[in-house]
Order: structure tokens, then sequence, then C-alpha cells
């Protein structure tokens, strides 16, 4: 089963920090993101996908950096991010 690991993950948008050292593990299957409006729930899964640079920390896929894999390589890669209001 596929596991993910954040540690430290930080981003900024310009002098504002949007996430500030996130962490989690999540060892495989179905996982939500649960937050209040402006928590980060959006820069911390645009991050993940590839679509929003951080500033610090990992993140990875079993074996495979997602901060360093292109936006374009995510789904090769067993990664799909599909936003809300994409249908």
């Amino acid at each position: 089963m596929t596991s993910l690991t954040v540690h430290g993950l930080g981003v900024s948008y310009g002098p504002v920090r949007a996430l500030d050292g996130v962490g989690f593990e999540v060892p495989g299957g179905i996982t939500a993101v649960l937050g209040a409006n402006g928590a980060g729930k959006t820069t911390l899964l645009r991050t993940l996908s590839g679509l929003v640079a951080p500033t610090a920390g990992t993140a990875r896929l079993d074996d495979i950096d997602l901060l360093r894999t292109p936006a374009e390589e995510m789904t090769r890669v067993g990664l799909a991010h599909v936003p809300r209001d994409a249908a």
C-alpha cells in the first residue's frame, strides 16, 4: 500500500507564510484534509501536486520525492489532484 510522508513543509506567498512546519504520515487508504477557510488546505494540496513551490520540508510518496517531481509527472507516480470546481 502507498504511503505519504510530509515533514517540515513550508510555503510562502511573498511575505505571507501560508504553511509552516507541516508534517504528517498517511500509511495508505483514503484520507481527508479538513480545516477552516484560510487554514492552508489548498496550498498543501497544490504543493504536494507540484503546482506551488515549497520553501522548506520534504514530501515523499513511498520512495518518490514529490517536491522534486514535475507536476506533469504526478499521475505517473500515483498522485492526482482534482480541484473541487473542476467538474
